[in-house]
């Protein structure tokens, strides 16, 4: 079975050492001559996902100003970032290597984010806590996730805003009772957090 790289060959990319400085991540970057590098990012993300699945993204660099930055966020599962030099993606270095139809499931940060996910909204979802269920002492889980081009804070946002954007449009929840399963303190917290994940407030995404 042919690995995720030697399936990529061909596409408009060159590999890069990450621009962040992560260890564990690497970056796609396309050539300047690229037209519409938004959307020739997104079909090379999207190609991504068909071969490793929930890979993971790190971050995406778009040139120039993005119009719609949430939409942008919303198509990559990832933080974009407009006004950059070129158009990168990057992305845990290891998934290049993995067999097609792999999904690296051993990493630090997919530990961490499965314990969040299993804490989200208790007492037990905080740094000390998950450092404690995956082993690893917090400082050098903070280490850790540097290298893999993340931090707990960036980890736990993402956990949030997945079940955020499921209890809104799947389920008839009160904005206070939402606030409380994600750990946030009121739904005025909820409010400024879908505004900033979505450019909505929460009784939009909702309708």
């Amino acid at each position: 079975m042919p690995t995720v790289v030697e399936e990529l060959s061909g596409a408009p990319f060159v590999l890069v050492h990450d621009p962040e400085g992560a260890r564990q991540v690497v970056g796609l970057r396309l050539p300047g001559g690229v037209r519409d590098p938004e959307r020739a990012l997104l079909a090379l993300h999207r190609r991504l996902r068909d071969l490793a699945g929930d890979y993971g993204p790190r971050s995406v660099d778009l040139p120039g100003p993005a119009a719609d930055v949430h939409g942008w966020t919303e198509r990559f599962g990832a933080k974009v970032r407009p006004g950059r030099p070129a158009a990168l993606l990057r992305l845990p270095a290891g998934v290049l290597s993995d067999k097609v139809g792999t999904v690296p499931r051993s990493t630090l940060a997919w530990r961490v984010r499965h314990a969040l996910a299993e804490r989200l909204g208790g007492p037990a979802a905080t740094l000390g806590e998950v450092a404690r269920s995956v082993a690893v002492h917090p400082r050098t889980l903070q280490r850790s996730l540097l290298d893999e081009g993340l931090t707990f804070a960036e980890i736990l946002d993402c956990v949030r805003r997945e079940r955020a954007r499921a209890y809104l449009t799947g389920t008839d929840l009160p904005l206070t009772e939402i606030s409380n399963r994600l750990g946030l303190a009121e739904p005025a917290v909820l409010s400024r957090c879908a505004r900033r994940w979505w450019g909505r407030t929460p009784s939009q995404v909702r309708a």
